[in-house]
C-alpha cells in the first residue's frame, strides 16, 4: 500500500507543478493578506467557512479563499508547490508525506477533535449487498475516498478485528459514492456528511463509525501548511492559526449559525444544513498522541515507509515577547547607586565581594582574612 500512496503523490505533485507555480502569501487586499486554502467539501468545514464570512479572518488580518479537491494529496502537492498556502490534510497523509521527506505541519485543527459521541464519517453497506455487519464485507469491494485516507487506515483496522481481511478497497471520491453503492458498483463505502445522508436515504446500511470508534477526542485530519512556508511567514501562519482557535470555539455555542454556512459552500438547502453532523468536541487542539496511535496501525498495516516523531508534525506559534516596563527616575538612580548598579559592583570589587551600603566608606580589608 505504501508504494501506491507514494506513486498517488509524485502523481499529484506532478499535475501541480505542470499547471505552474502560483504566487506565495504576501499579497494584500484592503490591507488585508490574501492566502489560499486547499479543501476537501464536506460538513466540518463549516469552522472555516465561517471564520471566512463571520468576519474572523478579516479581524486576525486574512483574507481567506477555498480551492476544492477530491482528496488531501493534491492539496498537499499545491502547497508544495506554492499555489496554496494552507490545506485539508488527513492524518495517514500527512505521516506519509513526511515519512516521504516533504515536511508538512498541522497548524490548526480543522473543526477540533473527533467526538466520541457523534461521527460524520461511516462505514456503510449498499442496500443491494444485504450485508448487515462488517463480517459480511468478506470479498467484497468497498469505495473510500484515497488509498491512503484516514477512512481507510480505520476501516481495515475495524474489518481486521471482526476477523475480515480479503476486502478490495477502491477509490471513489465522496460525491460519487452514493450513486456507486445504488448501481452495485460497490458493496460499501466510508462515506461523509453530506453525502452519507444521501447514500442511507437511498438504502445504504450503517454498520461502523471508523474515526470515533478508534480514536475518540483523537486528530483525524487538520489544516497544515509546509515547513518552509510556516519559517518564511510565522506571521501569517499565526493569524491563521488564532483565527482557527477562535472559530472553532465560537462554533461550541454557536453551531446552528456556522452550519448555515453548508448553504452557500456545499449547496445545500436549509433543512439540509442544519441537519448536518459536525463531528467535533470544539476543543482547538492538536491531539499528538492520536496521531502516534494513527502511526502505529498504519505500521502494522504497511502502509507507512518509517515512522516520525509526531511531536514534530505540529507548527506551535512563538510565543509573544514580554515587554520590559521602563525604570522610573528614582529606582534608575537607585539601581545605579544601590548595591546591584554599576556604582555597587564598583564598591564590591574595593571591598572583595563585601556589600557595603551606598554612602558608606569600606574599612580596611585583606584577602584571606575573616
Amino acid at each position: 500500500m505504501r508504494k501506491i500512496v507514494s506513486a498517488v503523490v509524485a502523481a499529484a505533485m506532478t499535475a501541480v507543478f505542470a499547471a505552474g507555480c502560483g504566487g506565495g502569501s504576501g499579497e494584500t487586499s484592503g490591507g488585508l493578506t490574501t492566502v489560499k486554502v486547499g479543501i476537501v467539501p464536506f460538513s466540518p468545514n463549516a469552522v472555516l467557512f465561517h471564520a471566512m464570512d463571520g468576519g474572523i479572518f478579516a479581524k486576525h488580518g486574512l483574507k481567506v479563499t477555498t480551492v476544492s479537491a477530491a482528496a488531501p494529496t493534491p492539496i498537499v502537492a499545491a502547497m508544495v508547490s506554492g499555489q496554496q498556502q494552507f490545506g485539508f490534510v488527513t492524518t495517514p497523509v500527512l505521516l506519509n508525506v513526511n515519512a516521504e521527506g516533504t515536511a508538512v505541519k498541522c497548524v490548526s485543527p480543522v473543526d477540533g477533535q473527533i467526538s466520541k459521541d457523534r461521527d460524520a464519517s461511516a462505514l456503510v453497506a449498499s442496500a443491494k449487498s444485504g450485508i448487515t455487519d462488517i463480517k459480511g464485507l468478506a470479498g467484497k469491494k468497498v469505495a473510500v475516498v484515497q488509498l491512503s485516507s484516514i477512512n481507510l487506515i480505520g476501516a481495515k483496522k475495524l474489518a481486521e478485528q471482526a476477523g475480515v481481511t480479503n476486502i478490495e478497497w477502491v477509490a471513489i471520491p465522496f460525491p460519487q459514492m452514493p450513486q456507486a453503492l445504488a448501481d452495485g458498483r460497490v458493496d460499501g463505502a466510508v462515506v461523509t456528511s453530506p453525502y452519507l445522508d444521501t447514500a442511507v436515504a437511498a438504502g445504504a446500511k450503517k454498520l461502523a463509525y471508523p474515526s470515533s470508534q478508534l480514536w475518540p477526542e483523537g486528530t483525524i485530519y487538520c489544516y497544515g501548511a509546509t515547513d518552509k512556508y510556516l519559517q518564511e511567514h510565522p506571521d501569517v501562519a499565526k493569524k491563521f492559526h488564532d483565527a482557527m482557535t477562535e472559530a472553532i470555539q465560537y462554533g461550541k455555542d454557536h453551531e446552528a449559525e456556522i452550519k448555515k454556512t453548508l448553504e452557500t459552500y456545499l449547496k445545500l438547502s436549509p433543512e439540509e444544513a442544519q441537519k448536518q453532523i459536525l463531528p467535533t468536541n470544539y476543543v482547538p487542539e492538536i491531539n499528538v498522541p492520536s496521531i502516534a496511535s494513527i502511526q502505529d496501525v498504519m505500521a502494522q498495516q504497511g502502509s507507512v515507509k518509517k515512522k516520525v516523531d509526531p511531536k514534530d508534525l505540529v507548527w506551535t506559534p512563538r510565543a509573544e515577547p514580554v515587554p520590559v516596563p521602563r525604570l522610573g527616575k528614582w529606582r534608575a538612580r537607585h539601581e545605579s547607586t544601590g548595591q546591584h548598579g554599576p556604582r555597587g559592583r564598583r564598591r564590591r570589587r574595593q571591598t572583595g565581594g563585601l556589600a557595603v551600603p551606598a554612602g558608606a566608606q569600606p574599612g580596611p580589608y585583606r584577602r584571606g582574612r575573616r
